[in-house]
Order: C-alpha cells, then sequence, then structure tokens
C-alpha cells in the first residue's frame, strides 16, 4: 500500500503523561495551538496522525521555551489524523487533505492573521513526515526565513500520490533548508539527490541512517 511513511518507520510515539503548556484557539473552522511568544515565530507541520499524537505539542513547547511563537494548525481538521500501517484510506485521506490550494487560503486567510495578531514578524516553517509537504509549500512564501524537515515525507506524496513535479518544487523554495532524512526516506532527500542537485548551497541535508522514519 502507498503511503508517506517507509514500511519499516516507526508507528505512533504517544507521549501520554505529558500535559501541553500552549492553548488550542479557533479561527472560523481552523484550530491553531498556540505557544510562546515573540516576533520569530515557528509554524509548526504536524506528521499524518495529527494535531493530538504522539509528542507534537511536547515538541512545539520545547522550541517555545527558547523565545520562539510557535503554531500548530491543524490542517485535517477536528483533531484528524491516520495511522498509515492500519487505515485502508491512507491515500484518499492524504490527497483530500493535501490540496495547497485549499491550504494556501488557510495561509493566507487565517493562519497568517492569527500569527500576525499575536505578533509575528518573522516566519520558519518545521515539519515531520507529512508536514514536510507544508514546509516545501510554505518556504516558496515570502516572509520565511527557514525550513526544517525531519523524515520528510514531500516526494513520496508530491511525486507518488499527487503527481506533482517534485524539481519544480525545490527550486520555488525561496529560503534555506535543513533536511534530516531517515534510513529508508527518499533519496530525492539524501546528500547526492535531486534536492541538493536544485538548491545547492541552500540545502543542508543531515542524512540520519541509523535511525527510522518517525523518529
Amino acid at each position: 500500500m502507498s503511503s508517506c511513511c517507509p514500511s519499516d518507520a516507526w508507528g505512533q510515539l504517544d507521549f501520554t503523561d505529558y500535559t501541553p503548556k500552549g492553548t488550542v484557539e479557533k479561527v472560523d473552522d481552523l484550530d491553531i495551538y498556540k505557544v510562546g511568544e515573540g516576533e520569530k515565530t515557528i509554524i509548526w507541520n504536524y506528521d499524518i496522525f495529527g494535531l493530538n499524537s504522539g509528542r507534537t505539542k511536547l515538541l512545539a513547547d520545547l522550541f517555545a521555551s527558547k523565545g520562539y511563537l510557535v503554531l500548530i494548525p491543524d490542517y485535517y481538521r477536528n483533531g484528524e489524523g491516520r495511522n498509515p500501517f492500519q487505515d485502508k484510506d491512507i491515500v484518499e485521506f492524504i490527497k483530500s487533505r493535501t490540496v495547497w490550494e485549499k491550504l494556501h487560503k488557510d495561509w493566507e486567510e487565517k493562519i497568517k492573521p492569527f500569527a500576525e495578531k499575536n505578533g509575528a514578524k518573522r516566519y520558519g516553517a518545521i515539519g515531520t513526515c507529512w508536514g514536510s509537504y507544508m514546509v516545501m509549500r510554505l518556504s516558496a512564501l515570502e516572509g520565511f526565513h527557514a525550513g526544517v524537515s525531519w523524515h520528510p515525507s514531500h516526494v513520496p506524496i508530491a511525486k507518488n500520490m499527487l503527481g506533482e513535479d517534485v524539481k519544480s518544487m525545490f527550486e520555488a523554495v525561496k529560503c534555506p533548508q535543513l533536511f534530516m532524512p531517515a534510513n529508508g526516506d527518499a533519496e530525492e532527500d539524501m546528500s547526492n539527490g535531486l534536492a541538493k542537485e536544485v538548491m545547492g548551497d541552500k540545502l543542508k541535508v543531515i542524512e540520519c541512517q541509523d535511525m527510522k522514519h518517525g523518529w
């Protein structure tokens, strides 16, 4: 079955005894987890499991403690997510939730105004798994100054599921990037891959070959 994750990836890594430090605020139909404060703002783009899974809020809280405003938009809506190893509708779910026109509208009409209302002036994007697709797209917009992708899935999503041109996606990126692909992630994202060929010095790649997707 096609998926955003390699077949040997880690599953859902829950952290059930942690209490998030931020709050969930609603902008029209979009929930946004907000933690921290400051002009420098991180847009956190979650993995396939969604807003309320794993260590997503914990990690956002950690970055916020270093002086950033961190926002996690619930792009999927209503706390939804999928388990790529159990849910049979994973491809349909990803396709329906990864429509850039809709996601771009979320950014322009909901997330960005909310961020500015809370003092944001400069943006960076972090993404894990599915979220790296958003890092690529957001990093092509004005106002973003850096993008970081851990165990990224933008290649299998864009290339294999959406039929998008990955090279064009890399060419559109305007700000410096850091990729940290795990063992089994897309060859395009490795040190000698297409992304490095296209982005050159704009991209730093740290291969985590001793780690599985989902670390």
